[in-house]
């Protein structure tokens, strides 16, 4: 260390006994940085492995039929879930707690539990469109209830008959056949 406190002094060269033990240190560094990288993926139970037909006991063979549109495997893993999103949703996803996740997949079934109920709410209410709404009885006038009511001053020469209107097909061809 004598040597450095000199002016003009330059570092030892590299074949230098200082500089070994730092390169092994370095070395040991990122041998222990790629060593914490695999263990990082085992720690998080990733596999691959695949179950063969045969060996794929009872309650997994239901499970599996059971996930038929991938809900349950998105419902327990994150990174199906990912993966199942458009790229920009992926990369906002990062944003999401695993609440809002899941929260977001449970309304997202009962959308789609609930929309047959509402349409059929929808077509009860849309049926009953068809019959008349109890409304009190108008008085009598020239105008209104006009079908019990003499036609004869409206459509000129195209009248038929003095209980249609002008343009009732239906009517015409009921006063024709009389």
């Amino acid at each position: 260390s004598s040597h450095l406190a000199r002016p003009g002094a330059s570092l030892p060269p590299p074949s230098a006994p200082l500089a070994l033990p730092t390169r092994a240190r370095t070395m040991s560094l990122l041998r222990r940085a790629a060593q914490a990288g695999r263990m990082a993926l085992a720690a998080r139970g990733v596999t691959t492995a695949v179950v063969t037909a045969s060996q794929e006991t009872m309650s997994q063979k239901c499970w599996r039929w059971l996930d038929i549109t991938g809900f349950l495997t998105k419902w327990h893993s994150r990174r199906a879930w990912i993966l199942d999103l458009d790229p920009p949703s992926r990369a906002a996803s990062v944003m999401m707690t695993e609440y809002e996740r899941k929260l977001l997949l449970w309304l997202t079934w009962m959308n789609i539990f609930f929309f047959p109920i509402s349409l059929w709410y929808w077509y009860g209410q849309f049926t009953h469109l068809a019959s008349k709404p109890p409304i009190p009885l108008m008085p009598e006038y020239q105008y209104m209830n006009g079908r019990k009511r003499d036609f004869s001053f409206h459509g000129g020469r195209w009248n038929d008959c003095k209980e249609c209107r002008w343009l009732e097909f239906e009517c015409k061809k009921m006063c024709f056949d009389r």
